[in-house]
Formats: structure tokens, C-alpha cells, sequence
């Protein structure tokens, strides 16, 4: 802990200094960033801004290789409907779309598709 005196009150603060720091990406899992990035059809802010949001998830390492196929995998039929990218990253929307199965709640005798 560091202690640091407050320069308008005099008084003496103390903060902790246990500050995580995270290794920084390596260049294949920024060129998988960017795969995905590319592929995102909602709205980006830029690779550097996206991917400094992507990697304060603590387990940004095991998402990132399942992204891009998580992602390449849903179909979003109307576009107004995608969210921005940080939105989607802020909300872990992945796990959202990696758990939706269509299901037919009647059985297979009320499914009229085949």
C-alpha cells in the first residue's frame, strides 16, 4: 500500500497498489481480434479501442479463439437489431449467443418446416 497526502486538505490517503496487470496480446490473438473485428457487422470504434474493452474481461484468453466462430455462426436477419461492439463486449454477449438453440417445443410430429 502507498500513502499519498491530499494536496488541498493535507490529508494522508492511502490506496492500494495491487493493480493487475494483464500480458499483452500476443500478434495471433490480435490478428483473431481482427478477424472478428472485420466480420462484426454492428458498429466499431477502432481495433485498439475494441480490443483494450476485450481484454479487461478476466478471461478474455479462453473467449477469444470461440469468438469468431460463435459469431460467424449467428444470423441476425435484420441489422437494426446488432448491437455496437462495445455494447456486445461490455454485456458478454457471446455467452447469450453460444447458448441459443432453436428448439421445437411441440415435438417433431407439429414441425411443419420439412
Amino acid at each position: 500500500m502507498s500513502s499519498i497526502v491530499c494536496p488541498r486538505c493535507g490529508n494522508q490517503m492511502v490506496y492500494k497498489t495491487t493493480k493487475k496487470k494483464n500480458k499483452a496480446p500476443t500478434n495471433q490473438e490480435i490478428e483473431l481480434f481482427r478477424k472478428f473485428l472485420k466480420s462484426y457487422q454492428g458498429k466499431k470504434r477502432g481495433l485498439d479501442t475494441e480490443m483494450d474493452n476485450f481484454i479487461k474481461h478476466k478471461d478474455w484468453r479462453e473467449i477469444l479463439p470461440k469468438l469468431l466462430e460463435i459469431h460467424l455462426n449467428f444470423n441476425v436477419t435484420d441489422k437494426k437489431y446488432i448491437p455496437h461492439l462495445q455494447t456486445f463486449i461490455n454485456q458478454r454477449r457471446w455467452e447469450m449467443m453460444e447458448t441459443q438453440k432453436p428448439t421445437n417445443l411441440y415435438g417433431d410430429e407439429h414441425n411443419w418446416r420439412s
